[in-house]
């Protein structure tokens, strides 16, 4: 795999780093990135039916095992995960006491991660469609100040305003490694464009969000724990060579 650049990973210190990647590439990378892949990941690979939602996948974990590689710095083959309770990674072996912490999220041809030390983490990304940003979606899984919010916004508006709504919390669920064992209308998040990214009820004091556009047609959120603190937003693509 051609490797990156090693001048964003020095030191991390109290930041948190976002990283986003393209997932359709050539078929030479995906073969050196499934070299990379332990036996359960090219088993959960083989599982896809189709052949471009396998290929995602393993560019996907190609390219969060070059990364975490390089922060460590380890070969990307030697790193081991393992998963909480509700499917939360982590790092697993001689690398579990590195208090690097990571999360991951893919959607359509497009991923995103988010990086730190010693946080919990959470990051989604969701490709924007019309098709799946329903009013009775809304009602039947967000809060009433987030539905209020919504049809707030402009018709036009609502699409975004949805995935954006829905990747603020999804991002959450995950830093908590929880998943939906906490109800999604338990807690409000920040709808209208005029708010910056922000928790509005339900959640303690500890968690910040911050939210962004990683390509023209998505939205994604990244929500952590402590202090606030920078987030620096990288491209992968930028930095391979």
């Amino acid at each position: 795999m051609r490797q990156i650049s090693s001048t964003e990973y020095e030191r991390i210190g109290d930041d948190i780093h976002v990283w986003r990647a393209a997932l359709d590439r050539e078929e030479n990378f995906l073969r050196q990135a499934q070299a990379t892949l332990s036996l359960e990941e090219k088993a959960r690979a083989d599982r896809f039916h189709f052949a471009n939602d396998r290929n995602r996948f393993v560019a996907a974990r190609g390219l969060l095992r070059e990364l975490l590689g390089r922060y460590l710095p380890q070969a990307p083959a030697a790193l081991e995960f393992s998963y909480g309770q509700h499917g939360k990674p982590s790092l697993a072996g001689r690398e579990a006491s590195s208090g690097l912490c990571f999360n991951l999220s893919h959607s359509a041809g497009l991923a995103v991660y988010a990086i730190a030390k010693e946080r919990n983490l959470g990051i989604d990304v969701e490709h924007v469609r019309a098709e799946s940003a329903g009013d009775d979606i809304a009602q039947r899984y967000f809060s009433a100040r987030e539905v209020s919010d919504l049809r707030m916004l402009p018709p036009e508006a609502r699409v975004e305003g949805f995935f954006h709504c829905w990747t603020r919390k999804e991002a959450y669920l995950k830093a908590t490694g929880m998943g939906l064992q906490i109800p999604l209308d338990s807690f409000s998040v920040s709808v209208l464009p005029a708010k910056p990214a922000q928790f509005l009820g339900g959640v303690e004091a500890r968690w910040h969000m911050d939210a962004f556009h990683p390509a023209e047609g998505y939205v994604a959120a990244v929500v952590y724990d402590g202090p606030p603190c920078s987030i620096k937003y990288f491209s992968i693509d930028a930095h391979l060579k």
